[in-house]
């Protein structure tokens, strides 16, 4: 067994048995190592040693390194797009959106500010802890944010603190908003001293970054 949990046996089995399905079990191997997070050079030995000695064939290789990239970019894109506890979307993915609604804003003739807006949740200062209490009070926040706004707007997490919802400029109404109030609330079992609060997009896709940065302080 490789040291994180791959087996090491099943590529080598075929080898020795000379199976036609070596290069599709290198495809398993390869991203099977990938998902659990073992690096490439990893995955090379691993083929060189299923061949004990020989020459590693070049179908076997070639299957196990890209079934490894293939898995290792679709792992990246998730990290990059959200928490894996929590769902709740990345600041990277929340600028994407936004470059993509400024490109349409532009090539349509309309203001983004008009038609979009970000719903920001801030939390207290006192709501700290560890990193588990951290990852427990998002999912609260994103709870609530979601039953507010539950169709397909971007809910993410800016920093451990706050929050926010890329929403159609109509729902930010003071409605909406005090909705979301007392689901917080709910949520949290007592009165908040939580800021909530409408954040304006800039004219151009050139203030996006001092937006995005200025929530995640």
């Amino acid at each position: 067994m490789l040291s994180s949990g791959l087996d090491d046996v099943l590529l080598a089995e075929a080898v020795r048995d000379g199976r036609p399905d070596i290069a599709d079990v290198a495809l398993e191997v390869g991203a099977s190592a990938a998902r659990l997070g073992i690096p490439l050079h990893e995955v090379v030995d691993h083929v060189e040693r299923a061949f004990a000695g020989r020459e590693p064939s070049y179908a076997a290789t070639r299957a196990a390194v890209l079934a490894w990239a293939d898995e290792a970019l679709v792992l990246h894109a998730d990290v990059s797009c959200e928490d894996p506890l929590t769902s709740l979307a990345t600041t990277a993915y929340v600028r994407s959106r936004l470059a993509e609604i400024y490109r349409g804003a532009e090539r349509d003739g309309y203001r983004v500010a008009d038609r979009a807006a970000l719903v920001v949740v801030e939390l207290p200062r006192s709501y700290r802890g560890n990193e588990l209490e951290q990852s427990l009070r998002a999912l609260d926040v994103a709870e609530a944010l979601r039953a507010v706004f539950a169709g397909d707007e971007t809910v993410a997490q800016m920093s451990p603190r706050r929050f926010a919802a890329l929403v159609s400029r109509d729902r930010t109404d003071a409605l909406t908003m005090n909705l979301l109030r007392i689901l917080l609330e709910r949520a949290f079992g007592t009165p908040l001293d939580t800021r909530l609060w409408v954040e304006e997009l800039p004219p151009s896709v050139d203030g996006i970054a001092r937006v995005l940065a200025g929530l995640a302080e």
